[in-house]
């Protein structure tokens, strides 16, 4: 039994011991250097993370915040520590609450990688309580802790407003596509008849001189008056049909505002309409002078019919930032009825017209606003119901005289 038990017991020796502790130290020295290792991937990946070019957010199945980075926190206007454990509820406008937390479980579900710019409407609310439109890419993760669903978010307000920049100038483009097509057709209806109605109106003028009885007078001076009408309505058209190629030279602004007026001045008189001008800046502009002119007349004309009773007409100049250049600015207020706010939008369109009287066409602030804007120019008009209307010209000059 002796030498049974003494056969089953083992004694190292010195030189085996020292073996093992060699061993063991060559080991802890292999697990230190894995968990510096562990360290320095944790902290390149952190860097990664905190250096990352979009917003990064990392959310568990719960929809509990686990970790961001700082350009997440600045998108909303957080701290780590505030979103860090909170809901992700806190990024997301109310109303959007309870859809979101539905696409959070699906997605927990069936994670995938889902790209940006998938069309979704997101949006994101800051710390102040500002929203913005976002994009929005996610990514599963597999963790110690479980999978996490990782979010790389953008703020995109810029590019919506580019898309409804772009597509508010293809509308523009369509829309002036319709008027050209509509200017064509117009203008060769208005050739074909202008002939016809020019010789009806000459008929019956001279129908009215050898009239015998006042009904006679009574009736050729109507056809004349609708024959008149309608020979204005068609060098409306004309003039806004026609393509222009603008004979651009150097000119006094004030040179073209007092030809304008002085060739309506009889016609302001025998209305009671008082003229004011004040030319702050009388500045040389470099634009086609006889169709700049055309403009200002229908603005002036347009403005007179506004005051049947009587008003002020009157014309200002002055300084103006045109594109970060220097300009003119011009404007011409009546004291008219003005414009209602409701139709005030649509002044612009062609054969539009505010006004009670059938003379008007509704085309004069049309073939002022495409002569004005061939000439490089901006026009625009304020107005408000019973306190008349300023149109409001805006032209780059070239100098000051």
């Amino acid at each position: 039994m002796k030498n049974i038990v003494e056969g089953t017991l083992s004694y190292k020796t010195r030189e085996e011991f020292e073996k093992n502790l060699r061993e063991m130290h060559l080991k802890f020295l292999e697990l230190e250097e894995c968990r510096l290792d562990v360290r320095s991937v944790q902290k390149r990946y952190e860097q990664l993370i905190q250096s990352a070019p979009d917003a990064m957010i990392f959310v568990n199945k719960e929809a509990k915040i686990v970790r961001i980075n700082a350009q997440l926190g600045s998108l909303f206007g957080y701290t780590e520590e505030e979103l860090i454990g909170s809901d992700l509820d806190t990024l997301i406008p109310e109303r959007y609450r309870i859809r979101h937390r539905g696409n959070v479980s699906k997605y927990f579900e069936q994670p995938r990688v889902r790209p940006m710019g998938m069309d979704l409407m997101i949006y994101g609310l800051r710390k102040d309580g500002s929203e913005f439109p976002a994009d929005i890419s996610l990514s599963p993760l597999e963790t110690e802790d479980g999978r996490l669903a990782v979010g790389a978010v953008r703020d995109i307000t810029e590019r919506k407003k580019a898309e409804e920049d772009k597509q508010r100038l293809q509308e523009q483009l369509a829309q002036a596509e319709k008027l050209s097509a509509l200017g064509r057709i117009a203008a060769n209806v208005a050739d074909e008849i202008r002939n016809p109605l020019t010789s009806i109106g000459g008929f019956a003028r001279r129908l009215h001189k050898i009239a015998d009885s006042e009904r006679e007078k009574e009736y050729t001076a109507y056809v004349i008056s609708e024959v008149s009408r309608l020979e204005s309505l068609l060098r409306g058209i004309l003039a806004f049909s026609r393509s222009r190629s603008p004979l651009l030279e150097e000119h006094s602004i004030q040179g073209i505002l007092d030809e304008a007026l002085e060739s309506w001045g009889e016609r302001c008189r025998q209305q009671s309409i008082s003229v004011y001008k004040e030319y702050r800046e009388d500045a040389i502009v470099r634009v086609d002078r006889e169709q700049v002119r055309e403009a200002v007349e229908c603005l002036i004309a347009n403005a007179v019919d506004a005051m049947p009773g009587g008003g002020t007409l009157s014309v200002v100049t002055d300084r103006e930032i045109v594109n970060r250049l220097p300009g003119v600015r011009v404007r011409i207020q009546d004291t008219g009825e003005g414009i209602a706010a409701v139709k005030l939008g649509k002044v612009f369109e062609p054969f539009f017209t505010t006004k009670v009287s059938p003379r008007g066409a509704g085309l004069g602030l049309s073939i002022a606003k495409k002569i004005i804007e061939e000439e490089g120019g901006t026009i625009n008009i304020d107005s408000i119901k019973g306190a008349g209307t300023t149109v409001t010209l805006l032209f780059p000059s070239v100098g000051t005289k």
